[in-house]
């Protein structure tokens, strides 16, 4: 019996050789939907769990044949194709009607077995590179039933597997399904300050620490703590110096600082969303970042050198 799309992920992106996602050459396959809203997510198309219009407004020649396509008449051309996000459902229609390529879905539907196929094609870069893998989004750990068939299958054939998440998981669903199978894990660490992650991703951070402890302990030889820096958000001193400490007074434990890059912004519009007004315009200056790495680094030196200056005040 054939597995019905209800129980699918959406997948909204899937990117072949890439560079940045773990060691060698990868592919990373983004899914849709994500439990955290950051006002500063560099992929807004994977907040949402269900498909959305895409409207590049550069491509666009009105010409109007979307809007004449649309079931749910969610397009009008008023000075530029119009959007109705409350009407669209992102059935695609009007994406094959559209003839620049403006107008595309985020978002589309694999069975496991198809992906893994499709993830297979590329065995011999990652064999040669020393890649593999890496499962983003959104939030993989989302869809762990389906994540965990994809992981086995790929690990069967041998393959190195990454993820990036969020943190904000089940434990025991996670450690029981996921865990196994996962060579290498990318766990964001936002901020420590319970009330400004709840102001900047809508959630509280309770679980995302408990479950970074936990791993810190079963599986620290396979963990690597991401750190954004948002210039006036994350990379404010007091922030950099909590997230210093908490990392530095865990022994051995990797990191990588990412600086802020713009790049949501677009993304965001072509999908009829806002960029918060608190986000900076830019991407971080090389100088700001050599300065902010340069403290990071020494805190958690010091720590790791002297564990009991973890009682002295910030």
């Amino acid at each position: 019996m054939a597995e019905p799309e209800s129980r699918r992920p959406l997948i909204f992106d899937i990117h072949r050789y890439a560079l940045d996602d773990g060691p060698g050459i990868r592919t990373t396959v983004f899914f849709k939907g994500c439990p955290l809203a950051c006002i500063w997510c560099h992929n807004p198309e994977g907040m949402r769990s269900e498909p959305e219009l895409c409207h590049l407004a550069s491509r666009c020649i009105a010409c109007g044949d979307c809007v004449l396509c649309c079931p749910r008449q969610a397009i009008t051309l008023r000075q530029g194709v119009a959007i109705d996000r409350a009407r669209c459902d992102g059935c695609g229609q009007c994406t094959a009607q559209c003839p620049s390529g403006a107008l595309s879905v985020k978002g589309q539907y694999y069975r496991v077995a198809e992906l893994t196929a499709l993830l297979l094609k590329d065995q011999r870069f990652y064999t040669n590179s020393g890649g593999g893998v890496t499962l983003s989004g959104g939030e993989p750990t989302l869809h762990a039933d389906y994540v965990h068939q994809l992981l086995r299958g790929l690990k069967r054939r041998g393959v190195h597997v990454a993820l990036q998440t969020c943190g904000f998981f089940h434990w025991e669903s996670f450690a029981a399904k996921l865990l196994p199978w996962i060579d290498l894990i990318y766990f964001d660490i936002k901020c420590i300050d319970e009330h400004l992650h709840r102001q900047w991703t809508g959630r509280s951070n309770r679980r995302i620490l408990a479950n970074f402890a936990r791993l810190a302990d079963v599986a620290r030889d396979r963990l690597i703590c991401a750190v954004p820096l948002i210039t006036g958000l994350t990379a404010e001193r007091a922030n950099i110096r909590q997230v210093a400490r908490h990392i530095g007074a865990i022994a051995d434990l990797p990191y990588r600082l990412q600086a802020y890059n713009p790049g949501g912004h677009f993304k965001a519009q072509w999908l009829g969303k806002s960029a918060s007004s608190d986000l900076p315009a830019h991407a971080m200056a090389p100088e700001q970042y050599r300065r902010l790495a340069e403290e990071f680094e020494a805190i958690v030196n010091s720590l790791r050198k002297s564990p009991e200056s973890l009682a002295q005040p910030l």
